[in-house]
């Protein structure tokens, strides 16, 4: 079984790529240009980064990269799991 779904997020590929280790519990994985394996026991996370350019807004500049996520093995409450500890450590609130 397989789960798949994008979103973007505003920041840089070393950004995000500093963030992860936390992000994914620590988890073993390896990053092999825009393409990061998580090996999660039996289970994987395949992660494609793509970088989205930059969006305009008034006079900001704001990196962008759409985010690719295919869970292979992991049921949907494992999915939501994994992804509500990936948006605590990756999200940023405005303030």
């Amino acid at each position: 079984m397989s789960v798949k779904f994008s979103r973007e997020m505003q920041l840089k590929r070393e950004e995000f790529l500093r963030e992860l280790p936390k992000a994914i519990g620590y988890l073993e994985h390896q990053v092999s240009g825009n393409r990061v394996n998580v090996k999660d026991g039996d289970r994987r996370v395949e992660i494609t980064l793509t970088d989205e350019g930059e969006r305009h807004l008034g006079s900001l500049d704001l990196p962008m990269e759409k985010i690719d996520f295919e869970f292979i093995g992991y049921t949907q409450e494992e999915t939501d799991a994994f992804m509500e500890r990936f948006d605590q450590h990756t999200l940023r609130e405005g303030g």
